[in-house]
């Protein structure tokens, strides 16, 4: 797995990153589940970096309050 390189995501809330990592962290668990080639590591912080975008791009959706 490739991860492509992005510029570093603005600082977070305290509970919007928390968030972020509690998506991270059940994409992961899907991933591991029908498996993954290079380091763990790797894909685990990919995974979070991405949630830390979704999260800052969507806030009302992460919310719950997006139409």
């Amino acid at each position: 797995m490739v991860a492509a390189r992005r510029a570093p995501t603005p600082d977070l809330t305290p509970a919007a990153e928390s968030y972020a990592a509690d998506l991270a962290r059940a994409a992961y668990e899907v991933v591991l589940r029908h498996g993954i080639s290079g380091p763990f590591a790797d894909l685990e912080l990919a995974l979070w970096r991405e949630m830390r975008e979704v999260v800052r791009e969507r806030p009302a959706a992460c919310r719950g309050d997006a139409a």
